[in-house]
């Protein structure tokens, strides 16, 4: 047991979170501060870059000794398997109900995720954590009912949890609960009283337990394929939680950014919706999740991502070159972030090799995604330091 573990082990006793056994996590009725704690992340005039959105697709960025550190990495927490030792890494968080780091990770098919093991390998880096609370199928524990309870108190064990971990390290925290809100594909989040009510008992939990180092983001999905599916243009101010509620906003950027299928608006259109918003709140604004959809770096091809969109995914597949792949999707992100430099203040730049993760590949029933490691060919590289060297304007 290293002086790390203990320590976890003594806070979590300090916080009365651990049963005369030691085995159960129990809700906590008080809390004090620590010292370990770093103060929650703020916005800056520069823009942060973050690296995601797994261990491996992470160490190959960084390991690669192509690119310099990036401001931080970000990881992803199933909720309501905080608690449940059935899966080896207590749903990502990758601490026992012990207070003990396991050594194992957990991959539902989107790559290998242990939080403490990746706060641990990037002690100096900030730490984006995509909080997963939707109910229906969730990482092979079904969930009926769930945001309702967790503002109801009933989940509040597992908040506690989270509590524990945040305090134990000096990485700063952003905590995007509920990430893609607005997504047809998150079960539950449709109702949206019982959304914000869950959100705003997570923040005020952890506040109670005196958590100083985490900054709260309300992600914003800003999908043209959302939209598709159901036939309308959501209005995001229906799941807002309230000012007090919120440090960030934050939404997702996969599609190329002008074009209209179906008469829907464009990925530019949605992400101009939020950032209006955010701007309206004097809310820093958060790029949560980016990646190339459809291209792939390393065969340097581009095919259907959905026949929603283009065609049966992973079909019609076409030799591109790294000028067309630039000028399609990178050029438009890249400037799109220096338009709206008041606003944008962090990028999580998704570096991975889709096609050879579960739940992304053949027979790509979650549509096509293919390969976004910079570091897969080698002019792409090129261009990419060329963009993120510029440090009078990325952090």
């Amino acid at each position: 047991m290293n002086s790390q573990s203990f320590c976890i082990l003594i806070l979590l006793v300090s916080l009365g979170t651990v049963g005369c056994g030691g085995a159960e996590v129990k809700s906590v009725s008080a809390s004090r501060p620590t010292t370990l704690s770093s103060e929650k992340p703020i916005a800056g005039k520069k823009v942060k870059l973050f690296i995601g959105q797994d261990l491996n697709s992470i160490r190959g960025y960084v390991k690669s000794g192509q690119f310099p550190q990036p401001s931080g990495v970000t990881t992803y927490l199933s909720f309501y398997s905080l608690l449940s030792s059935n899966h080896p890494s207590y749903g990502g968080l990758g601490l026992d109900n012990r207070g003990y780091p396991t050594n194992n990770a957990v991959d539902w098919g989107a790559g290998s995720l242990n939080a403490y093991s990746l706060a641990k390998e990037y002690p100096k880096s900030a730490i984006i954590i995509g909080l997963n609370i939707a109910e229906g199928n969730q990482s092979a524990v079904w969930v009926e009912g769930g945001l309702r309870s967790i503002a109801q108190g009933k989940y509040d064990r597992e908040i506690n949890k989270l509590a524990v971990f945040f305090k134990s390290t000096k990485n700063p925290i952003y905590l995007r609960i509920g990430y893609e809100f607005d997504g047809v594909w998150n079960k539950g989040y449709e109702n949206t009283r019982d959304f914000i009510s869950a959100y705003q008992h997570i923040v005020k939990v952890l506040r109670a337990r005196q958590v100083k180092n985490v900054a709260y983001v309300w992600q914003a999905s800003a999908s043209p394929i959302d939209d598709i599916i159901e036939l309308k243009r959501e209005n995001i101010s229906k799941w807002y939680p309230g000012d007090n509620y919120v440090d960030w906003v934050g939404f997702s950027w996969f599609l190329p950014p002008d074009k209209s299928v179906k008469g829907a608006a464009t990925q530019r259109q949605l992400a101009n919706e939020v950032i209006q918003f955010a701007r309206s709140k004097r809310k820093p604004v958060m790029i949560a999740e980016a990646s190339p959809q459809g291209y792939d770096l390393g065969k340097m091809s581009k095919s259907n991502i959905s026949p929603l969109w283009d065609g049966i995914a992973g079909k019609n597949s076409k030799r591109v070159n790294e000028e067309k792949i630039w000028s399609e999707w990178y050029k438009p992100f890249f400037s799109f972030i220096r338009n709206n430099k008041d606003a944008v203040k962090a990028v999580s730049y998704i570096n991975a090799d889709w096609d050879n993760q579960a739940l992304w590949a053949v027979p790509y029933q979650n549509g096509y995604w293919g390969d976004s490691r910079v570091q897969a060919n080698t002019e792409i590289r090129k261009k990419w330091l060329s963009e993120i060297g510029d440090k009078s304007f990325w952090d």
